[in-house]
């Protein structure tokens, strides 16, 4: 029964990630929002279910290709403990400067517990499983020339200063709602929502899966444009719960799901490309993108650079075609062990 069903999984790699990343994530927001709205216990232990993306590609890939067994490394639990221990600092940090939560042994040790889960993302680059350590390895090795992820990162701050320049020049206003905190306090505000959101809200815990497991599997199928939308529509409806729960008006919703959503997964499939299918690269790129996007008032220039820069990803890679099946960014199914 577990080798059909592990075989079913094989030839079935995409929807099984989809089905399990929604079956992880959908009942633990409904919790939060639906059923325990503003307990902070339910929300706690409920933390995990942002990782559903990542986790999700972990099983399927390690079932995908599970043989042979890598050695045990070193590098493994060094990686571990040196990203646990960052990810507790920064999310200390966070609680402390941003929710403006005190320190206490409690925040401390909740800290610690939520460390665990980008540590464990991280140190999969060493896994003794042949497809997860594969999947997960260029978290740490990435691929492609260093100046991308250099652009990677200041795409999205890039758009919006030049379209607040740009509003501001024909007399509109566009507003940086951190200026009141100087220039000291609104960089460390913005590191540490990039820290937090490339360690466990945005960055490594969903890209591992939505750029990194299910693109790369739709680009060996489908041109670029086909397998971005494919991987754009599972992602947008994957937030709704959230959307919904916070309180975001249904126009804000269906605007940003929609349209918005869409222009940032050509741009993250163009990225992705770009860098010989790395996962660094959208995982920069997403908590960059919600650092700095939250912080800058929406603007007409602003939707329209980033619609022109989904534009420009579409016609210089044209997107309408499917990559070669040798380029790194497509998925190559392992042999099967007899």
């Amino acid at each position: 029964m577990l080798k059909r069903i592990a075989e079913w999984i094989r030839h079935h790699q995409v929807l099984t990630f989809f089905l399990l990343a929604y079956a992880i994530t959908w009942p633990g927001l409904f919790l939060i929002y639906f059923i325990f709205p503003g307990n902070q216990v339910v929300e706690a232990l409920s933390f995990p279910v942002v990782f559903s993306p990542a986790l999700a590609a972990m099983l399927v890939s390690g079932i995908a290709d599970p043989l042979p067994k890598h050695e045990g490394s070193k590098a493994r639990w060094i990686t571990f403990v040196a990203s646990w221990i960052l990810a507790s600092i920064v999310q200390i940090l966070y609680f402390w400067k941003i929710n403006k939560i005190d320190p206490t042994p409690v925040v401390i040790i909740i800290s610690c517990i939520f460390a665990l889960f980008p540590a464990w993302v991280l140190s999969s680059a060493y896994a003794r499983t042949p497809g997860i350590r594969k999947h997960f390895s260029t978290l740490l090795n990435p691929r492609g020339p260093a100046l991308w992820y250099l652009v990677v990162f200041l795409i999205f701050p890039g758009i919006l200063l030049l379209a607040m320049g740009i509003t501001r020049l024909f007399g509109g206003q566009a507003d940086f709602y951190l200026a009141e905190l100087g220039f000291e306090g609104a960089a460390i505000f913005l590191l540490l929502e990039f820290l937090r959101g490339f360690l466990m809200t945005g960055g490594i815990n969903e890209e591992s899966g939505w750029r990194g497991f299910a693109l790369p599997r739709l680009q060996a199928r489908y041109p670029v444009i086909v397998s971005a939308g494919i991987v754009w529509f599972f992602w947008a409806a994957w937030h709704l719960p959230y959307d919904i729960g916070r309180g975001d008006q249904i126009a804000w919703i269906l605007e940003n799901r929609l349209i918005w959503t869409l222009m940032v997964s050509i741009i993250m499939a163009w990225l992705y490309n770009r860098t010989n299918g790395s996962i660094l690269a959208p995982a920069l790129f997403h908590p960059a993108m919600n650092a700095f996007g939250n912080q800058f008032s929406v603007t007409i220039a602003s939707r329209v650079l980033i619609i022109g820069l989904a534009i420009i990803a579409i016609v210089s890679d044209r997107m309408w075609k499917k990559l070669p099946s040798d380029h790194k960014a497509v998925y190559e199914s392992p042999e099967q062990p007899a």
